[in-house]
């Protein structure tokens, strides 16, 4: 089996947009299950309740509820989707900057 240096020198920005997009979304939907399960286990463990009477005890309102945590789950990992699309291709862009002063990345591939 030959083994082969590949020199990756150019990476190009809308590409890695393109990937990077979809893997920040497909972390945005993990996120919400995992920020609905949290909700859901503390639910039910009475943590939310337990809060809830906190905040009325000190002189506030009940308002920790399933729509206030997913709404403030969806927010974050929104701001999160945004952030990687905006940094990704930037990050390309730096790295091409470098690639060509360095010479890039070799990368060796063989046939398993």
């Amino acid at each position: 089996m030959a083994a082969r240096k590949v020199t990756i020198t150019h990476l190009h920005p809308g590409s890695v947009f393109r990937v990077a997009t979809l893997m920040a979304l497909a972390g945005f939907v993990a996120w919400m299950i995992g920020a609905t399960l949290v909700y859901f286990f503390l639910n039910q463990a009475g943590v939310v309740e337990s809060v809830n009477s906190l905040l009325a005890g000190v002189g506030g309102e009940r308002v920790v509820d399933t729509a206030l945590v997913l709404s403030a789950a969806a927010l974050l990992g929104l701001v999160g989707v945004v952030f990687v699309a905006v940094i990704a291709p930037l990050c390309a862009v730096i790295y091409n900057a470098i690639a060509n002063l360095v010479g890039g990345v070799t990368v060796t591939m063989s046939n398993r």
